[in-house]
């Protein structure tokens, strides 16, 4: 494996993750069909599919779901790369929109949260009945990351035979302690808070008879746990919700192949819980010194510098 190098001048992890946000380089986003998975509660979540660019039997062709982190959707810039990539590979990719998120903000009530395993389930379900010769893997960012890892080892005992692999990055596995760390960094405390609080008032226009919540002048990402993500999912507190969301619990059950990459300098992601961490032989856990947070740039070994993208992408090959 190409070890991680930051390209010069780039070994800050604020550096990183800002730059790494800044330059999407996705000059075109790649064409989808658009389709929605209805959920019990009558909410619904939209999925963007992109067929396979390279020749191949369509139905055949080996399925990667995707799923964006806090504050992202469809078109973010790691997926709209990460789609490309695949799909030149021969790879159906399906972009999910968490349950509210991108152009599912009309489709649902309520907003996602780091707990939502059933609505990755029930996507998942609806994939493979779609395409009953395919096999599916799960490549997941960030808070996403969090809600396929508790999936797999939450659903250990009744996951699909043609799951075939979950590869994750910088994953925030024990919400708890992540969210005492991004506490320290009130740049990026309040660039979520400034992001989720104005996707609540867009999500007020379509949904007018949802009862308001009135948010605090001065606000942190955990106040808004605490005023509106928690009493919206039946969670007592913010701490509560922390706690019953982490997958960290839940990684010792998993018993699919499963990928873990993070950065020992994220500014959002505690690293300690990863070193807590006693993972099946299924699981393979990644650790690099530096890369902030979705930021890895640094040369890939193909040309590129997404390093990070690229350890997934050939993962996702090998299984």
């Amino acid at each position: 494996m190409n070890p991680f190098n930051p390209l010069p001048l780039l070994g800050n992890p604020h550096v990183q993750t800002i730059l790494g946000n800044l330059l999407t380089g996705v000059p075109h986003p790649s064409r989808s069909k658009r389709s929605a998975v209805a959920l019990p509660d009558g909410d619904r979540i939209a999925l963007h599919e992109t067929p396979p660019r390279r020749a191949t039997r369509n139905n055949h062709a080996p399925i990667a779901l995707l799923v964006h982190g806090l504050g992202g959707s469809h078109r973010s810039a790691y997926m709209l790369r990460t789609t490309q990539r695949l799909s030149g590979l021969g790879w159906r990719v399906v972009r999910m929109d968490l349950r509210g998120a991108g152009v599912g903000i009309r489709l649902a009530r309520r907003f996602y949260n780091a707990a939502c395993t059933a609505d990755l389930h029930a996507v998942i379900e609806y994939l493979l009945n779609a395409f009953p010769d395919a096999q599916l893997s799960v490549v997941a960012f960030s808070l996403g990351g969090n809600i396929a890892l508790k999936y797999a080892g939450e659903y250990a005992d009744r996951l699909p035979l043609r799951l075939r692999g979950v590869a994750v990055l910088a994953p925030p596995i024990d919400l708890v302690r992540c969210s005492e760390l991004i506490a320290r960094y009130p740049f990026y405390d309040a660039f979520f808070v400034r992001h989720l609080t104005h996707q609540v008032a867009e999500h007020q226009r379509y949904f007018p008879d949802v009862p308001k919540v009135v948010f605090p002048r001065r606000m942190l990402l955990r106040d808004f746990d605490e005023v509106y993500t928690a009493p919206r999912w039946g969670f007592a507190s913010a701490l509560d919700y922390y706690r019953r969301a982490s997958s960290l619990p839940w990684v010792e059950s998993i018993r699919v192949p499963t990928f873990i990459l993070a950065a020992r300098d994220d500014p959002f992601v505690a690293v300690a819980p990863f070193e807590e961490l006693r993972p099946p032989e299924c699981v393979r856990l990644q650790i690099v010194e530096q890369g902030g947070h979705m930021g890895f740039l640094g040369p890939d070994g193909m040309g590129g510098i997404r390093w990070a993208e690229t350890q997934v992408i050939d993962w996702l090959g090998q299984h």
